[in-house]
């Protein structure tokens, strides 16, 4: 699925739920955001892996707009992984086993970050997470080891130029 042109973005669930509940698409001082992102998605230059989708519908009971937000974009953001993004997503695994989720892996539920890192790096695209650069098995660190890129949501907001504005 290589994409066309422009920067390319892969978000963690995470920032995901943190746009849906600080940064609502109903709130009009938003709206520049979720314009963005619509644009984005369109372009085919921001999209996350299906397990960052399986995380919202089986965690976010509580946050139902977000899981309207998914399955409403199910098609369109989430991207199903490709057998490039298996291989690099067992790699990760293997030289980084600390990165995964004990209590998701005893239950056998969905873990995204290898997979999230494993899309960035087969579409040459920056992490969108809010997981701390500092620490060594996070996205961050170990995205780094493959010559990925990440970035939190406010250095996001940056690069695309977003911001609040008061209205004259």
């Amino acid at each position: 699925m290589k994409l066309a042109f422009g920067n390319t973005y892969v978000v963690d669930t995470d920032v995901l739920i943190t746009l849906m509940t600080y940064h609502p698409q109903d709130k009009p001082a938003y709206h520049a955001i979720w314009d963005e992102i619509e644009t984005l998605i369109k372009q085919k230059n921001i999209f996350s892996t299906m397990l960052v989708y399986d995380e919202i519908i089986k965690y976010l009971g509580k946050n139902n707009q977000l899981k309207k937000w998914a399955i409403s974009h199910k098609k369109r953001f989430f991207v199903s992984p490709d057998q490039e993004t298996w291989r690099l997503a067992q790699d990760i695994i293997k030289k980084f086993p600390d990165l995964l989720n004990k209590k998701k892996l005893q239950t056998g539920e969905p873990d995204a970050d290898p997979f999230l890192i494993a899309l960035a790096k087969s579409e040459s695209a920056t992490i969108i997470t809010h997981e701390r650069k500092d620490l060594p098995n996070r996205i961050p660190a170990v995205a780094l080891h493959y010559s990925v890129k990440s970035m939190d949501l406010y250095e996001f907001f940056e690069e695309r130029k977003l911001k609040f504005i008061k209205e004259q």
